[in-house]
This record gives structure tokens, C-alpha cells and sequence, in this order.
């Protein structure tokens, strides 16, 4: 099955300003990691000066902005905002379109998060904990996260999916739970960074917490553009962020 088959009519002509500000915007994103004392995590004698630990996610980063860019026409996803603007048309549309899902989600998750700190807290504090500004939360993890996990290994995953002979809907599914399993795992680097030895319910917790988010941000990645999903995914942390600065949560 050839690409133009799979999506006919669909211009496949990649606009290179997309791919430079989708860079941009997830180096932006990386570089709020700055902030974050990955130091406090890091085993006993270990040094790693911080700018260095942020080489890996921007390369990831900047890997799957390439990726997204060269596969979502391909799959019908996109940047609808960023786009519009580009071409200097009407932007304010599509961002307006996608605010009340964003919202939806983003309480939706925010309620997951609080579920998740105060059912692992008696874990929080026996253990070294990263605190994480809300600048590196909304920078890096809605963006950031969002460039590396929808914009680029879900449209890859769909991308191949479609490839394989499934149809756009089966293939936006199967994508969507793939790049939010690899998402939710992707988070066991910090917990065993954080607790050496976490309990299988622990650990259950991570993925289930990051898990179902990730597949709320994939939705809202196609129904109204990523920028749609970042909005929803850097609303979440803030709604967290409110509950925890009124001592409802830790951190």
C-alpha cells in the first residue's frame, strides 16, 4: 500500500519552517529542565553537571519532531495552530477549538495526579524526592513530552500501522495505547532513580497513572492538534501544582 493510497488527495509536501519551529519549541521545552536538581537523585559520589544529563532528551527531542514532521500528513494528524500561523492565517480558530477538550482532560488528569500522590505517600517519604519546578512541568512536560510522545512516536507508530494494512481508525488506536505504554514507562527511570526497591503496586501506579493521561492526550492530539494536547498535558501539572501548593498533596 503506498502512502498517497492510504490518505488520498492529501498533500504530502513538507513544510520545513513546521519542522524548525517544532525544534525550537521542544528545545525550549528541554532547556526548562535546567532548573530541575537531578543532583539530589543521583547515587552517592556521582557528579554529572546538570547541563550534560539534558543531551539525551534533546536529542530524543529533536528526533521525534523530525519524526512527526515527516509522518502526520501521512496519518491526518498535525499542528493546526502552528501551522495557520505559519502561513499567517487564521490561527485563533483551531486553538479556540481545542481549549474546552484541553480543559476536560486536563481536570481529568489533575485529578488522576492528586489520586496518585496521596496514594503513594507514605513511599514519598522514605524516600529522596525530585522537586520539580512548574516551569520544568509545563515547559518539558507539556511540551517536551508531547513533541516526543504524540507528535512523534504516535504518528510513527500509526504511520506503520497504516503501513501494515489498518485502516486510520484501528491504526490511531493502536498507536495511541503503544506511544502511551512507552510513556507511562518511560517514568520508571525516575521512580528507581527515587526508590530502589518500588513494590509492584508502586510500580502499577506509575504506569496506570501515566498511562490513561497519555491516551487522553493522544485523543485530543487527533481530534484537535497537538497543540490542543500540550495545553491539556502543561494544564494538568498547573491544576496539580494549585492542589499541592494548598497542602492537599506533596509534591
Amino acid at each position: 500500500m503506498s502512502d498517497s493510497a492510504t490518505l488520498p488527495g492529501v498533500d504530502l509536501r513538507r513544510d520545513p519552517r513546521l519542522l524548525i519551529a517544532m525544534i525550537g519549541l521542544g528545545l525550549a521545552g528541554v532547556s526548562t529542565l535546567a532548573v530541575v536538581p537531578f543532583e539530589t537523585i543521583l547515587p552517592p559520589g556521582i557528579h554529572i553537571p546538570r547541563l550534560l544529563l539534558l543531551i539525551q532528551p534533546a536529542i530524543l527531542t529533536m528526533a521525534c519532531a523530525v519524526l512527526g514532521w515527516w509522518f502526520h500528513q501521512r496519518t491526518g494528524l498535525g499542528a493546526p495552530v502552528l501551522s495557520a500561523a505559519l502561513a499567517r492565517d487564521d490561527w485563533q480558530h483551531p486553538l479556540l477549538r481545542g481549549v474546552p477538550g484541553a480543559v476536560a482532560v486536563a481536570v481529568t488528569t489533575a485529578v488522576i495526579l492528586v489520586a496518585y500522590g496521596l496514594g503513594t505517600q507514605d513511599a514519598a517519604v522514605v524516600t529522596p524526592q525530585l522537586d520539580i519546578p512548574l516551569i520544568a512541568r509545563l515547559g518539558y512536560g507539556g511540551v517536551g513530552e508531547e513533541i516526543i510522545a504524540r507528535w512523534g512516536l504516535l504518528t510513527g507508530f500509526m504511520a506503520l500501522a497504516m503501513r501494515l494494512g489498518r485502516g486510520r481508525d484501528a491504526a490511531f488506536w493502536i498507536a495511541n495505547a503503544a506511544a502511551a505504554l512507552l510513556f507511562a514507562l518511560g517514568h520508571f527511570g525516575a521512580l528507581f532513580a527515587m526508590v530502589a526497591h518500588p513494590s509492584a503496586v508502586l510500580m502499577a501506579a506509575v504506569v496506570l497513572g501515566n498511562f490513561v493521561p497519555a491516551m487522553g492526550f493522544g485523543w485530543l492530539y487527533r481530534r484537535h492538534g497537538i497543540e490542543s494536547a500540550m495545553l491539556a498535558h502543561g494544564g494538568a501539572h498547573a491544576l496539580f501544582c494549585a492542589v499541592a501548593a494548598a497542602g492537599l498533596v506533596a509534591w
